[in-house]
């Protein structure tokens, strides 16, 4: 049509991650982006051409809008960043934020900041294979944390039936309900890898000392 402006990759993605956020990844196709776009769904295939190519698109806009360090950072404020910006980007993006669990990233943007962590790591003294694991760990606790988040901005909190449960029977279970919240978890859970993390390091710098010439 005269006068409408030319279609755009970031466009598609911006539409896509909209149906995403309010009615699930599974909402997002091809078909449904282009209807909401006002166009035929051949003309995202210059764009996106396949489901992959939406969700590598995907993944590519959030870890853009996270933030992530760019610049040389120590692995401790690399990994404390990681884990606040996939909260965020969940609690922003709920529906959005599963395609964090489906692909990988994908091209230099979006790994750009997986660069930094894995030299942060290195630099700390970890080897380059032990720092490809530290980061894929913070990863994959960041981003599991990041889907309990988006169910729960969605809504969608799973919980145990405590009232079907006997007191006598679970106390523990029935008192610590009443007291813990997800935000201790999450807290928990980020300050525990880190402790982890840093005993490793520990063991490593232990371990290279005792190989070291007296």
């Amino acid at each position: 049509m005269a006068g409408m402006a030319p279609l755009t990759r970031d466009q598609i993605l911006r539409t896509a991650i909209r149906i995403a956020d309010h009615e699930g990844p599974e909402a997002v196709t091809l078909r449904r982006i282009s209807t909401e776009l006002g166009v035929h769904v051949t003309s995202l295939y210059n764009h996106v051409p396949t489901r992959d190519a939406i969700t590598d698109g995907i993944v590519e806009v959030l870890l853009t809008e996270a933030k992530l360090p760019v610049t040389p950072v120590p692995w401790e404020e690399w990994t404390r960043h990681f884990f606040a910006a996939m909260g965020t980007i969940a609690t922003t993006h709920p529906g959005a934020f599963h395609a964090l669990q489906q692909r990988p990233a994908q091209g230099s943007r979006a790994t750009a900041s997986f660069e930094i962590a894995l030299a942060a790591f290195v630099q700390a003294g970890f080897s380059a294979v032990d720092a490809y694991s530290a980061v894929k760990t913070v990863a994959l606790l960041a981003v599991e944390v990041g889907l309990e988040r988006s169910k729960a901005a969605r809504g969608e909190v799973l919980e145990t039936r405590l009232d079907e449960l006997p007191v006598d029977a679970f106390p523990l279970v029935r008192s610590i309900a009443a007291t813990a919240t997800p935000e201790d978890v999450w807290a928990f859970a980020l300050e525990t890898l880190i402790a982890g993390l840093r005993a490793q390091l520990g063991t490593r710098s232990a371990n290279r000392g005792d190989h070291e010439p007296s």
